[in-house]
């Protein structure tokens, strides 16, 4: 079976593996994992931040870092489709007691303007919430991995800074950016105040995500974590598993991007999908279905029987992510089961109406 649902499914390597079953480990809540202290030193040089707080996932980096910078009943300012408001707006209500203000923009970057109308498009006196943070996200799971401007987020830096908002990047897959951009990670971190980033998607650690920036932040996100009831104890096998990831897994991010511009380019081609391979700028391949009058339930189930798993994102659109599960084999066979799914619609195989 080929995998294409997404890049959380990735596999340890037998070397991570390795390096797990002999990592160093100790009492985390106690300061005196090993493993840990080296991964947080690790990040903080890496990226150049004041500090790093290791934790179980990319959802509890985001909401750590709301809870931190956002005081209750105010304002987290956001683009519509990006997961801290798709995916994660019951959380944040019930965690931190914030208020979501969001945009849909029309190429999926939230700059400065949109936050500026947001800001003035309701009156800010002492009976409603105030802005406190502006939320990024990078790339855009939403927007086909997107890659999210380093200009714009430097505009972005700049205004908050005037506004006294903090500023937060979700950048659960900045590595994918970082690789297809060649952009060094510390400066995405020099223009935010927090910024998450995933061990366990593209670089296919088991586990973990780190929320890193300003120290003040760190120490609040810290207890709150805890309060969480994420207090690590023995934690080292993860965070030797992630430190693994990033010295040595970064840089292979780029055979995704290539198979995933071949595989846009093989999918162009078929009658009835409409799929722009100069849109594809990481691992990420969106195509809608309306053509063929069926869900995408009903496309993906099509093409689950016929050996190929993909992810149906919207009722009518379909998602493909490409991660180190796959290579060139599996992409080539992955577009010719697309293909024949595509021509088996065509012929009125399946048809909804």
């Amino acid at each position: 079976m080929i995998d294409l649902r997404s890049d959380t499914l990735t596999l340890p390597t037998e070397e991570m593996r390795n390096v797990i079953a002999n990592a160093s480990v100790g009492d985390d809540c106690y300061g005196e994992d090993s493993s840990v202290i080296e991964l947080e030193e690790y990040c903080k040089q890496l990226f150049h931040v004041e500090d790093a707080l290791f934790v179980p996932t990319g959802t509890m980096a985001n909401q750590l870092a709301i809870k931190s910078q956002v005081m209750e009943g105010n304002e987290v300012i956001t683009e519509t489709n990006y997961h801290i408001n798709f995916y994660e707006s019951a959380s944040i209500a019930m965690l931190s007691r914030a208020v979501l203000h969001t945009c849909r923009t029309a190429d999926g970057i939230l700059r400065v303007e949109h936050v500026e109308e947001l800001i003035h498009s309701k009156p800010r006196g002492p009976f409603y919430a105030h802005p406190q943070l502006v939320s990024i996200e990078n790339t855009i799971n939403y927007y086909q991995g997107k890659i999210f401007p380093l200009k714009v987020i430097e505009q972005l830096y700049g205004f908050t800074r005037e506004k006294n908002i903090s500023f937060h990047m979700d950048g659960a897959r900045l590595f994918n950016a970082h690789v297809a951009t060649n952009i060094p990670l510390r400066d995405y971190a020099k223009f935010v105040d927090s910024l998450s980033v995933c061990f366990a998607k593209g670089l296919g650690a088991p586990f973990g995500s780190m929320l890193m920036g300003r120290k003040e932040v760190i120490s609040k996100a810290r207890i709150y974590r805890k309060q969480f009831g994420a207090g690590f104890h023995q934690i080292g096998m993860y965070a030797a598993a992630a430190l693994y990831a990033l010295k040595h897994h970064i840089s292979r991010l780029r055979t995704d991007h290539l198979l995933t511009k071949k595989l846009a380019m093989m999918l162009s081609k078929i009658d009835g999908l409409y799929v722009d391979p100069h849109a594809v700028e990481t691992n990420m391949i969106f195509f809608h279905v309306n053509n063929f009058h069926i869900s995408s339930f009903e496309f993906v189930d099509r093409c689950k029987k016929k050996g190929l798993l993909l992810f149906p994102w919207l009722p009518d659109e379909v998602r493909i992510v490409v991660s180190r599960n796959v290579n060139e084999k599996d992409i080539d066979e992955a577009a010719t089961i697309i293909e024949a799914v595509c021509k088996e619609l065509r012929r009125g195989v399946m048809y909804v109406s």
